[in-house]
């Protein structure tokens, strides 16, 4: 299995690729291609040309949560490329995300809707169930139940239902497992729900080995207690492969180090063989 960096907050190895805040990365296994989260403005379309990626060979997509650093370039990715792909997402995806705090008030969604997908003839797929196999080594999680106490979603996120703007739990949140040669590791965008939740959840649904992540850990502005209990469960459940980037945070990064985990480099263009 081969996982190529598209987009993320930084430039990697290769200095041709453009970077932005937001988060994409491409999969390729040995029955499938894919591509998980699609970053923030659609420039990841022109790193997927330069990285010389055959999206005709590309059978899906697949958003993490309705927020637009991971589903902003949907858009331009069908219209340079087509739609003959299957779009996969949580079925609560496209309620409207907001941010409401005193300091400001913004939109957070994604820039498509369900009405724009049907226009293009893509396949929506609408993940449903706990656990979704997509593939031979692929799994898709979601709709995580909250195990922990210290891992609250940010209270600055409200989701519209209906007319009423209400406290989003970020349910619609979708995680891959990747059964790789080096053992189970999992595939965030940002665990929004929490990452030790997420890894819990997994184990309870799926009874393996969890040995590493990939992707954001969304602890940039978490709590010094909040990261040390993260820190302290990645060390007793012996999770030490770490791709970490996009929201985990420069100083999350820092102290991981400092407590001897090896961090693999995970910014724009690393490849990652698995």
């Amino acid at each position: 299995m081969k996982l190529i960096t598209l987009i993320e907050n930084e430039l990697g190895s290769n200095p041709n690729l453009t970077c932005e805040f937001g988060f994409s990365i491409f999969i390729e296994d040995e029955d499938t291609n894919l591509i998980f989260d699609t970053g923030q403005s659609g420039i990841f379309v022109e790193n997927i040309k330069k990285l010389g990626i055959d999206t005709k060979k590309i059978d899906k997509l697949i958003i993490s949560h309705n927020h637009f650093d991971h589903g902003g370039g949907v858009k331009n990715y069908i219209n340079f490329f087509g739609n003959n792909f299957s779009i996969y997402l949580n079925k609560k995806f496209f309620y409207k995300r907001y941010g409401f705090s005193k300091e400001y008030s913004r939109i957070l969604g994604a820039n498509f809707s369900e009405d724009f997908l049907k226009k293009k003839d893509v396949k929506i797929n609408f993940i449903t169930d706990h656990i979704h196999n997509i593939s031979k080594n692929i799994t898709i999680f979601t709709n995580f139940k909250n195990i922990t106490n210290f891992e609250n979603p940010n209270s600055t996120y409200f989701k519209k239902v209906e007319n009423n703007f209400i406290f989003d739990d970020m349910s619609d949140e979708l995680v891959l497992g990747l059964n790789t040669s080096k053992g189970y590791i999992i595939l965030c965008g940002c665990s929004h729900f929490g990452i030790v939740n997420i890894v819990e959840n997994i184990k309870l649904l799926t009874g393996k080995k969890i040995i590493g992540i990939i992707g954001g850990l969304h602890l940039s502005k978490a709590s010094d207690e909040r990261v040390k209990r993260v820190i302290n469960y990645l060390k007793n459940e012996n999770i030490n492969y770490l791709a970490l980037s996009h929201c985990t945070g420069e100083k999350t990064i820092e102290i991981l180090k400092r407590e001897g985990f090896t961090i693999i480099s995970n910014h724009t263009g690393n490849i990652l063989e698995l």
